[in-house]
C-alpha cells in the first residue's frame, strides 16, 4: 500500500498488465506468429483436462519472458529458427493443418528432441520451460498439484493413495 501511494501510475500500470490477456502487452521476445505457435505447442504438451492447461497459467509467456531474458543469443535464434521451422514442416502451415495433424507433429518433434536430433533440440528446450513454467504456477501448484503454502516437519515416508495428486513443496513462484 505504501508504494502504490508513492507510485500510483507505475504500480497501477504493473498489476493490470499481469491480469491482461492481450498479448502485446506480455509477449516481449517472440513475434506475433511465433508466439502464436507457441501457444499451440504449450497447450498441446499441458492441455486443459480436470486441471487448467498451458494456456490457463499463462505458460507461453513464461517462455517468452525466460527466452528474451535468461537465453543466450544463440540459444534464441535456435528456438526462434525451430519455431519457424515447425510453421513450414513438409511445406504446410502449421495452422492450417487439422487439429490432429498439429498434435502428431508436435508428438514427432518431442520424439525427435529426446532421441538427440540437433534440427529438434529447441524443442527440448521449450518443454523443459513450459513444464517448470507449469508446475511453479499457481495454477499448476494448486490445482495440479497438493500444494501446502507452509510445509511441516520433515516426514520420511509419506502415505500415498493411487490416483492422488503429487505434493507441491515450493517458494519458487516465477510470476
Amino acid at each position: 500500500m505504501a508504494l502504490y501511494s508513492t507510485f500510483p501510475s507505475i504500480l497501477g500500470e504493473f498489476l493490470s498488465s499481469c491480469n491482461t490477456q492481450d498479448k502485446s502487452l506480455r509477449a516481449s521476445f517472440f513475434a506475433e506468429n511465433e508466439f502464436n505457435l507457441l501457444e499451440q505447442v504449450c497447450d498441446t504438451l499441458l492441455p486443459r483436462t480436470s486441471t487448467p492447461g498451458a494456456l490457463d497459467a499463462r505458460i507461453p509467456y513464461f517462455v517468452d519472458m525466460v527466452v528474451k531474458d535468461c537465453m543466450s543469443k544463440e540459444d534464441q535464434q535456435l528456438i526462434r529458427t525451430g519455431l519457424q521451422d515447425l510453421d513450414k514442416t513438409n511445406g504446410k502451415a502449421f495452422f492450417s493443418r487439422t487439429e490432429n495433424e498439429k498434435k502428431q507433429l508436435i508428438i514427432s518433434m518431442d520424439e525427435g528432441a529426446f532421441k538427440d536430433d540437433p534440427a529438434k533440440s529447441w524443442f527440448r528446450i521449450i518443454k523443459k520451460l513450459a513444464t517448470i513454467g507449469y508446475f511453479t504456477s499457481q495454477e499448476g501448484m494448486t490445482k495440479a498439484l497438493r500444494y501446502v503454502k507452509i510445509p511441516g516437519d520433515y516426514q520420511a515416508c509419506v502415505s500415498y493413495k493411487q490416483g492422488e495428486k503429487a505434493m507441491a513443496k515450493t517458494f519458487l513462484m516465477y510470476y
